[in-house]
């Protein structure tokens, strides 16, 4: 029996090992965010390009919610790096979502010079995240939702995610700081709009914004259901640095929250209730009744 013992304590240890062996490194940003679960942000051996913001303990966050939502994400510039929006992040991350981000993870800005990514590297991502999910052997298998995935991206970032338009996996659209209006960038335009098949909220930071002017015009344009989000002095920057992401984050996953986990946002996004959101405008348009 005490050799049995052994050999069994023996066993999970390298169980464990083997599990933590996915991982090439990882970083917790703002002591992992406000959500009930602790978030870190992850480097995974079999999609190094890639970060993968997440609860660390995903069996607990699933136990308490079920299987987990997903946003896809592209960063500012189209940039091979999402430490510039790792505070955001993580903040989301810590309340139940993974997130599956283009870039290697960075644990300073100075560590590495930032290239440009191909226009639709996110498909990368959104393949690893449904391959995981489907496969017996790693933390994401049936943990994660794979109805319930959003794609989101800052400036550059947003264009990658209209240049995925029309994908029919991604059930809503988050476009932060960004915006196409009459521009051909990372491979989208005007013309990508048409191809959009769920609801998109687009976040701005106001007249400084310099994608504030673009995404007016996409408001108008588009014809499935939008909210139009504007913190009028936050300028193109948002509020990416402030802490676990300040109020871009917090509207987001209000956004998420309330597409993904049947909590009842609308009176944020059809009636402008902004009491928690001082400095904000909203405006929306062809939700149902």
């Amino acid at each position: 029996m005490k050799t049995i013992s052994i050999l069994c304590i023996a066993f999970c240890y390298l169980f464990t090992i083997q599990i933590n062996a996915q991982f090439l490194k990882t970083k917790t940003i703002d002591n992992g965010g406000s959500g009930p679960y602790h978030a870190i942000a992850a480097s995974e051996k079999s999609l190094s390009d890639f970060v993968i913001y997440r609860p660390e303990n995903i069996e607990e966050a699933v136990k308490a919610e079920n299987k987990l939502p997903v946003l896809i994400w592209a960063n500012g510039g189209c940039m091979d790096s999402s430490i510039h929006h790792e505070r955001l992040l993580s903040e989301i991350a810590s309340y139940g979502y993974v997130i599956v981000a283009i870039g290697e993870l960075q644990m300073t800005v100075e560590e590495r010079k930032h290239k440009s990514t191909e226009d639709d590297k996110l498909l990368k991502g959104l393949d690893w995240i449904t391959k995981k999910a489907t496969t017996k052997g790693n933390d994401y298998y049936n943990a994660v939702d794979l109805e319930k995935i959003a794609a989101g991206g800052q400036s550059c970032g947003g264009a990658q995610i209209m240049r995925i338009a029309g994908n029919s996996q991604i059930k809503t659209y988050m476009m932060f700081n960004s915006g196409m209006g009459d521009m051909t960038m990372a491979g989208a335009n005007t013309k990508s709009l048409e191809k959009l098949n769920g609801d998109v909220i687009y976040l701005v930071g106001g007249e400084s914004d310099v994608a504030t002017n673009n995404a007016f015009l996409d408001y108008d344009r588009i014809n499935v259901a939008v909210a139009f989000a504007n913190e009028l002095k936050a300028g193109h920057g948002g509020t990416f640095d402030e802490e676990n992401g300040g109020s871009f984050a917090k509207l987001a996953k209000d956004w998420l929250d309330w597409h993904f986990k049947n909590e009842d946002k609308s009176d944020i996004f059809l009636e402008s209730n902004l009491e928690n959101y001082p400095g904000w405008t909203m405006k929306s348009k062809n939700f149902d009744e």
